[in-house]
């Protein structure tokens, strides 16, 4: 019998910056999430705000291109932020918070500037929390400043946690022959982030599961990547799928920007929806991904839900324990 029972509790998600915004403004997850939007643009908060549960303006009048004034402007929202997480505590009646997810747009001036102050509290104020940041970095095209920008900030945030980082230029890149506009890929990734909290906090349906400490475990390193396939059914997660429809069919971000370290990465796959799941197909799955040498095999674990409702099965695969290593043709020279 599937285990019922809700498996990570996240009341909240956060984002910070205006990509970010635009991307918690397409996360199309259901009320059991507080979505609230920081940011210290007014106006690019007043364009989302029907769209979002709650928005956070720390200056108002935008921190230009410049981090050093997105931090000063954090700075003086910080105390706003607390308290407005600690009114849906109290609203939802959560008592203890697993995991907050933080969606940050790095390249520019606030969400460059925000992100390491933002994360440092959190982690000072939820300490046994497990705080997952989803950093959306800038498309070359963006200019070498903002490249740069980004990838700086992005090393400071890795001292804190690891990140999930998603590249705007590969996922662009990835899915231009569909003609992905940027309005279209913040769907895109609304979509993916909202599908992975949606399997984090399953109530119904699970199998097979992972707690906080494998969670935990398993994000190691400072990057991690996610791919991301959406299927009719459970029975066309097969290793051939992933194999051969890999490139076509899933966000991810180009390896050739990282190395692994340590030698070994962390793997984490989901598949969530329409069963019933394959047996034999699981058992090849699971035997594909042990056999690849960059596989930690002690730190890989599914998560199987077979949901008797909703719309087609979602399969993600986590990748973590990569260190951040830049291309100077990409990514600018620092």
């Amino acid at each position: 019998m599937p285990i019922r029972k809700q498996l990570f509790n996240a009341p909240f998600i956060i984002s910070l910056g205006s990509g970010a915004g635009k991307i918690l403004s397409n996360i199309p997850l259901s009320d059991k999430y507080y979505k609230i939007a920081v940011n210290s643009s007014s106006k690019d908060l007043e364009m989302i705000e029907s769209k979002v549960d709650a928005i956070l303006s720390c200056g108002g009048n935008g921190s230009g291109m410049s981090p050093e004034q997105g931090s000063k402007d954090m700075k003086a929202g910080l105390k706003k932020l607390k308290h407005l997480l600690g009114e849906v505590l109290e609203e939802t009646k959560t008592t203890s918070v697993d995991v907050i997810p933080v969606i940050i747009s790095l390249g520019h001036g606030f969400g460059s500037g925000s992100s390491y102050l933002a994360l440092d509290a959190l982690k000072e104020e939820y300490k046994d929390s497990l705080i997952i940041p989803f950093v959306v970095t800038p498309f070359t095209w963006e200019g070498e400043g903002v490249i740069k920008r980004a990838y700086e900030s992005l090393k400071d945030l890795t001292e804190l946690t690891t990140c999930v980082i998603i590249s705007n230029e590969e996922v662009g890149n990835l899915y231009k022959h569909i003609g992905s506009s940027y309005d279209r890929i913040n769907i895109m990734l609304g979509e993916v982030i909202s599908d992975f909290l949606q399997a984090m906090s399953a109530t119904d349906g699970i199998i097979q599961t992972v707690d906080k400490s494998d969670l935990r475990k398993m994000l190691s390193g400072e990057l991690a990547t996610m791919r991301y396939a959406k299927l009719r059914n459970a029975n066309e997660v097969t290793v051939r799928m992933i194999k051969e429809d890999m490139e076509k069919r899933f966000l991810k971000v180009e390896f050739k920007h990282f190395k692994p370290a340590p030698p070994k990465l962390h793997v984490f796959y989901c598949i969530d929806g329409k069963g019933p799941l394959n047996p034999k197909n699981l058992g090849e799955i699971q035997e594909y991904i042990a056999s690849r040498e960059y596989v930690n095999q002690d730190e890989l674990k599914p998560l199987l839900i077979e949901r008797k409702r909703g719309k087609g099965c979602n399969f993600l695969w986590l990748e973590s324990g990569y260190k951040l290593a830049c291309d100077k043709n990409i990514y600018g020279v620092y």
